[in-house]
């Protein structure tokens, strides 16, 4: 399918009104008031810089290919948005805005209302019918806007039990509102509503602000389960947790020395080594959270500068097909001007160059995304060198650290076996060998058992952080081999239309 940029021709054509050829293009554009390019087929929003900014007050761009809301925040004074039947999933850069009073967004896949802080005092008008939209959470978030008096959500997902208690629902929290889903709200349905919901609406505004801190106690706990997962320690104790006899030494041997021998060289050396093994435990879990960060600043630096090269390459495409298009629009006029005699050698002469125009257009395309696939892929192997290199320098602190965890314990073990051990001299033979043999077994067990989850350990975080490597990389070469199949295909269909239409014209 053939898109559309926005351009010089494409917004004269939009105008709404008895536009003829002007000759000065752009005292044209500054007295432009409304602007109606639907049905265009238009992917982005862009060029309209052409416009005089002050002026345009409506802007309609409904049943396109959009994807994004941008490209706005200049023109202050527009008061009419119409983006419905696009493809468009959030609601975003409207904050220049700032006189915005109808908004219409239906036929979009929204699933929640954000981002119009900017336009509660003036927004009258909202249009959200037939999107994504699940619950009524929304409603909490528009009852702030002063002046909304007309609401459309009809066709969402979301729905009241019974179901014709959506309305009465809706006029309880918005209370603003005199149009809704397009019927005039009576007196006497607002005031139904409200005795209805009156209830419920005293323990929105009472439970109002403990929810918002609920919200935000439980979002930080997901990010910082997030973080500790992303840092691979989601299988590491952490905080009170950490407990050196609970969480590692409950062995009978251990808890019977401490117990029966209440010299304070016993417990102070116990203590030294419970405070070892938390300090390795932080030093651990620091040096995953600083290799997470590290990791997380280098994706992110890359993903910034993929995308600035991507605008850049979509930059140079448009720039060439709307050279494309002159050329095109400059033979359709040099035809139109000349005269009968020899006309039909004249139009093969347009048509061969025209084909010429096309094949060298088709060539020039391909060349930028050739250009544009290799510096992605020569960025993506980049990357990976970099995050090798960081993976393993974080992989060898790990293992020194556990290492070195893994040595204070089984000093400390030793330790306590000798001391154990001491403690039984004084026995008769049978009773010591007994009792020796028994400690030897039980700290023995606690060593194996200690070194079995000191390794489990440190092969999940090491395996953690090798499958994470593999699954990002395995990530952004599919993300570019299904961009780069896109824009080809894009590339491809808009050659063949052009023939088409050459084709159409010839015949």
């Amino acid at each position: 399918m053939e898109f559309t940029v926005i351009n010089a021709d494409v917004i004269r054509s939009g105008r709404d009104d008895d536009y003829q050829n002007d000759s000065d293009a752009t005292r044209t554009f500054e007295h432009f008031g409304c602007l109606d390019l639907s049905c265009s087929n238009i992917l982005h929003i862009a060029n309209l810089c052409l416009i005089s900014s002050s002026n345009l007050t409506s802007l309609k761009l409904p049943v396109n290919r959009i994807e994004k809301i941008c490209n706005l925040d200049s023109f202050t004074n527009l008061v009419e948005l119409d983006l419905s039947h696009n493809h468009i999933k959030q609601i975003e850069n409207l904050q220049g805005l700032v006189k915005l009073q109808r908004l219409i967004l239906n036929h979009n896949p929204l699933t929640k209302i954000q981002n119009l802080d900017t336009q509660r005092n003036c927004l009258e008008m909202l249009d959200i019918g037939c999107c994504n939209i699940t619950d009524y959470k929304f409603t909490l978030y528009l009852k702030k806007f002063t002046n909304l008096i007309s609401l459309v959500i009809e066709g969402n997902p979301c729905q009241t039990e019974p179901i014709d208690s959506e309305r009465t629902f809706i006029l309880a929290i918005v209370q603003t509102l005199l149009v809704f889903n397009n019927r005039t709200i009576t007196v006497e349905e607002r005031k139904e509503a409200f005795d209805i919901h009156s209830q419920m609406i005293t323990m929105l505004k009472k439970n109002d602000r403990k929810w918002k801190l609920m919200s935000v106690d439980e979002q930080l706990r997901l990010e910082r389960m997030v973080d500790r997962k992303n840092a691979f320690l989601d299988g590491i104790p952490e905080g009170e947790d950490v407990d050196f006899n609970v969480s590692v030494f409950r062995n009978t041997t251990v808890e019977h020395v401490l117990m029966e021998n209440s010299r304070y060289g016993i417990h102070n050396v116990y203590r030294t080594y419970a405070d070892d093994f938390k300090r390795m435990i932080t030093e651990i879990t620091e040096a995953a959270e600083t290799s997470r960060g590290i990791r997380s600043r280098l994706v992110h630096e890359f993903h910034e500068e993929l995308r600035q090269l991507i605008d850049s390459g979509v930059d140079e495409s448009r720039k060439c097909v709307s050279e494309f298009a002159e050329y095109k629009k400059r033979v359709k006029c040099g035809l139109s001007a000349g005269s009968d005699d020899g006309e039909n050698s004249a139009t093969n002469d347009v048509n061969i160059a025209f084909d010429e125009k096309t094949q060298v257009t088709w060539l020039t395309l391909m060349r930028h995304e050739d250009k544009l696939s290799r510096k992605i892929t020569k960025m993506i192997a980049e990357l990976r060198d970099v995050l090798e290199k960081q993976i393993v320098e974080f992989k060898q602190l790990v293992n020194d650290r556990f290492c070195m965890l893994q040595r204070q314990q089984n000093i400390f073990l030793q330790f306590i076996l000798e001391y154990a051990v001491s403690s039984v001299q004084s026995d008769d033979i049978n009773s010591r060998i007994s009792k020796v043999s028994q400690f030897t077994n039980d700290i023995s067990q606690c060593m194996e058992s200690q070194a079995s989850q000191v390794e489990r350990a440190e092969l999940y975080i090491t395996q953690s952080a090798s499958k994470w490597l593999d699954d990002i990389f395995n990530k952004l070469n599919s993300e570019e081999i299904q961009r780069n199949r896109r824009k080809i295909s894009e590339i491809a269909t808009f050659i063949h239309n052009q023939k088409e239409k050459s084709e159409v014209t010839e015949s």
